[in-house]
């Protein structure tokens, strides 16, 4: 018998709660009636980079050394992407599984690892070829389901044509993992299978809660029903990585550091190539329409690709630290939430938090709304060796705001652009099956507690590198694991994987608008 688990990108119940109310999701409706079902707390900042690696290790970014999907990295004065799987310092969940396991489309698990069983890695990264474990895998995927990582036409996806050509291929990708998952399913081989539905959130970024992304969630409700019906199926878990929720406002985090003195600037390329009318609006439609974007990322060189701004005059990506005058800065912030402080001496460092947070604390929007929930100190959010690679200030924006972290724009405050719908730290959670306990309300249910939980589950003991907890009560008072002590045990797993993939990686992250 298999226990399954879902994982639907930016799934929450604030955006299908209604539907479910309505009729529509009859399947999210049994499962949320028959099952244990509860809002589930995100690690900080609430994105795909890190959480899925924090969900599939159990473990906070402090021990990961991952923060978001860049990394600024003051000594050399660069900013980089961090999202392959190399970069990760933690041990997937299903590795201390006794059995096989599938691992289907986990984000940021690129290059796919070598596991008991077969691993086909989400993105970004995963772009052309060499995605599965093991490698005689992909060509099975693409001859029998048509498989791809990725849509075709991702770059000409906006949330104001709703019926430009990206969505079929998304509602695509969304049935051949269900494909997949059916057909390993069946095949009754593994303890565990995780398959993760990730466009799913794209549509919600670009379309929030327009009728594209309800047939989205319709056609995963109707495939769900299925997998519930299959015989091989024991127990069935749904979370997310995060939340989300309709954006009101845009705040632009390095505009205001700017304007306050934190952030210095100097001119660059991209001030020059703005001034000329050369800008990502102009150009990367213009390649998409003639067919011949793809080629052009792959013969332009990176740097080229990366000093591109837009029409505004910023800049995000790598060429933020083209832009930072490094010796007169004292923070610059990535997007939806880190803020960095660039300070070599310790007091000055802890001075400028200090002041930071202070003024940080007090920002609101044009209707005297807070734009923050939280700010925090970094090292009161992560725990771990990696803690002093990551943020010194961490800001937990508000619902309905959307931290941007472009540099070069000279408003504050703006009105949502690509996206419509942006990340939250509530996410979802549901768990059904023989062994739960389905009047468990499950209050303070974490993301790092689901790979501690299914370990136990299962009857297998769990490191104490992990930091979440078992949730005994979400098993029924009848059941074996509710009844069994847990077992908490010092052991880890070396992952060979090493290798860091960033080929095409800051591309298909600004694709998506993460790097806007």
């Amino acid at each position: 018998m298999t226990t399954v688990v879902l994982g639907l990108d930016g799934g929450c119940f604030e955006l299908i709660q209604p539907w479910i109310d309505e009729g529509m999701l009859p399947t999210f409706s049994r499962l949320t009636e028959e099952g244990a079902a509860a809002d589930m707390q995100s690690c900080l900042p609430p994105v795909t980079c890190p959480n899925w690696q924090c969900y599939a290790t159990g473990t906070n970014p402090g021990k990961l050394g991952v923060f978001w999907w860049e990394a600024v990295d003051e000594a050399e004065r660069k900013i980089e992407n961090r999202s392959a799987a190399g970069d990760f310092d933690g041990t997937h969940y299903w590795r201390f599984f006794d059995g096989d396991t599938a691992v289907v489309n986990l984000p940021t698990s690129y290059p796919p690892s070598e596991i008991d069983g077969i691993h086909i890695a989400g993105g970004p990264g995963a772009e052309q070829t060499g995605y599965t474990y093991p490698e005689s895998l992909e060509q099975e995927l693409e001859e029998k389901y048509d498989y791809a990582v990725h849509p075709e036409k991702m770059s000409l996806l906006s949330g104001d044509d709703p019926d430009n050509k990206c969505v079929p291929e998304i509602y695509d990708l969304i049935d051949s993992r269900f494909d997949v998952l059916e057909d390993e399913l069946e095949r009754g081989e593994y303890g565990l299978i995780h398959v993760t539905v990730f466009y799913l959130n794209v549509l919600q970024h670009f379309y929030w809660d327009m009728d594209v992304v309800k047939q989205a969630w319709e056609r995963i409700d109707e495939r769900v029903s299925r997998v519930l019906e299959m015989d091989e199926l024991e127990h069935f878990f749904v979370m997310s990585d995060h939340g989300s929720n309709e954006i009101e406002t845009t705040f632009r985090i390095n505009t205001w550091l700017e304007q306050h003195g934190y952030l210095q600037t100097e001119p660059s390329v991209s001030d020059y190539l703005h001034k000329a009318g050369i800008t990502q609006e102009r150009v990367r439609p213009v390649l998409a329409k003639l067919g011949v974007e793809w080629w052009a990322r792959r013969l332009l060189p990176d740097r080229v690709q990366m000093l591109l701004p837009d029409d505004e005059g910023s800049v995000d990506k790598s060429a933020k630290g083209d832009v930072i005058d490094w010796d007169r800065s004292q923070a610059v912030a990535s997007g939806q939430g880190p803020v960095y402080v660039l300070a070599d001496d310790s007091a000055e460092r802890e001075r400028i938090v200090d002041e930071l947070i202070a003024d940080l604390e007090g920002v609101t929007d044009e209707n005297r709304t807070p734009v923050f929930d939280q700010v925090l100190r970094g090292e009161d959010v992560y725990s771990g060796p990696h803690v002093d690679r990551g943020p010194d200030v961490v800001l937990n924006q508000a619902a309905g705001v959307h931290i941007e972290g472009k540099i070069g724009n000279d408003e504050v405050f703006g009105e949502p652009n690509k996206w419509n719908g942006e990340n939250k730290d509530t996410g979802m959670f549901i768990g059904y099956g023989p062994a739960i306990d389905k009047t468990a309300t499950l209050p303070d249910m974490h993301i790092l507690d689901i790979a501690p939980t299914l370990l136990h589950l299962h009857g297998e003991d769990v490191p104490e590198r992990m930091d979440g907890e078992v949730h005994k009560d979400i098993f029924d008072a009848e059941s074996e694991p509710a009844n069994r002590d847990i077992s908490r045990v010092d052991v880890e797993v070396d992952i060979a994987d090493s290798q860091t993939v960033k080929r095409d990686v800051t591309d298909r992250l600004e694709d998506l608008g993460y790097m806007e």
